[in-house]
Formats: structure tokens, C-alpha cells, sequence
């Protein structure tokens, strides 16, 4: 029981850390480089607004 409490938290944690990294990644591309991957500036803004766990 206590195990799958601990594997549930560090999953968790885990994808909460994945969202910083990727949202600090799309942050310091450019626009150009956006475009590449089919996303604009006011994407990037409207994702980085949202909170950790979402």
C-alpha cells in the first residue's frame, strides 16, 4: 500500500516536472521556431499562464 502511494507521488512528480521543463523550453524558442512546430506566441502565453498542475 505504502509502495503504490509512493510510486503514484513520484509519477506524479515526475510529469509535473516534464510540464516545467517543456513549458520553459517553448518560452525561449523564437517565433520562427514555432512556427516550425505549428504553434504561435500567443499559444506559448496562454500555456505558460496555466498553473503546475494543469
Amino acid at each position: 500500500m505504502l509502495t503504490q502511494r509512493f510510486l503514484h507521488l513520484s509519477r506524479w512528480l515526475r510529469s509535473r516536472q516534464q510540464r516545467h521543463r517543456t513549458r520553459y523550453d517553448l518560452r525561449h524558442l523564437d517565433d520562427h521556431l514555432l512556427a516550425d512546430i505549428g504553434l504561435d506566441r500567443a499559444t506559448v502565453e496562454r500555456e505558460l499562464r496555466k498553473p503546475f498542475w494543469r
